[in-house]
């Protein structure tokens, strides 16, 4: 058949699955169950086993402390956060089988890894119960915006994906892609902790308020409590955030993509 005559070397994947953050928000080291992230990548097979991939990605990522150990310092902390964020990456995908040759003859299992760098936006906010026209509401703030430790962080931070992945091909032109992504960032204000706890002049701000949230409610362990005052440790600046993805993919060859710089041997 005439499709069977020219390779493809592009390919568009739609991807989606769960997100797990690292962090300090994260004491129990829990990934989301949510499908917390969605991508679209584009990857053009350069040679037998390289490949080049562009993405452009949506997540969603949450901490609380509330889902710390029970009378745990983490649980008199009493912080929380979500971010909804956009990345954009460019990768180089090896492969650890060689190419077989057309598209449409691939490995039924095709194993590889990746690695790249790009860019990630993040704005963690949080809800805080507040009085308005006489009515308390769960009111939603940026935590940039009001500086919790001051700090001016900036909104965008450079990031390094690694992964590993498993193509499966399906039908001659479509695969079914499983892959394990994670990614360094160079920032630890993905979840707007990393220092320690600043010094208001209004104990009464809405900054402040946001910034030391110890225990508002009751306390269960005091000497947890009693430490968590300007000066103390907030968070753990030596360790930068992460996250990581569990990632379905569905890919799609195109038509074209036949020259001298595709599938060199």
């Amino acid at each position: 058949m005439a499709w069977q005559l020219n390779d493809r070397y592009f390919s568009l994947s739609l991807g989606t699955g769960q997100t797990k953050y690292f962090g300090e928000l994260n004491t129990q080291n829990k990934r989301q169950t949510d499908f917390s992230h969605g991508t679209l990548s584009l990857e053009a097979r350069l040679w037998t086993k390289i490949s080049a991939r562009t993405t452009i990605g949506f997540y969603q990522i949450r901490g609380d402390d509330q889902k710390a150990a029970d009378q745990s310092w983490e649980k008199e902390r009493n912080l929380s956060f979500e971010s909804n964020n956009w990345e954009m990456s460019i990768q180089g995908v090896y492969f650890f089988r060689k190419y077989a040759g057309i598209y449409n003859n691939r490995w039924k299992f095709d194993p590889y890894s990746t690695l790249g760098m790009g860019i990630t936006t993040f704005d963690p906010y949080t809800y805080l119960m507040v009085q308005e026209n006489g009515k308390e509401i769960n009111a939603k703030y940026s935590l940039r915006d009001y500086q919790t430790e001051n700090i001016n962080y900036n909104k965008i931070a450079l990031i390094i994906p690694v992964g590993l992945g498993l193509k499966m091909k399906i039908t001659p032109f479509i695969n079914f892609n499983f892959e394990l992504a994670y990614r360094y960032s160079f920032t630890d204000y993905l979840d707007d902790v990393s220092t320690s706890f600043p010094e208001f002049i209004d104990n009464k701000s809405i900054q402040y308020q946001l910034s030391n949230r110890r225990r508002e409610n009751y306390t269960e362990n005091e000497d947890a409590w009693n430490t968590l005052i300007p000066g103390a440790p907030r968070g753990n600046s030596k360790t930068n955030d992460q996250y990581l993805f569990y990632s379905f993919q569905l890919e799609v060859f195109l038509t074209g993509g036949k020259g001298k710089m595709f599938k060199r041997s």
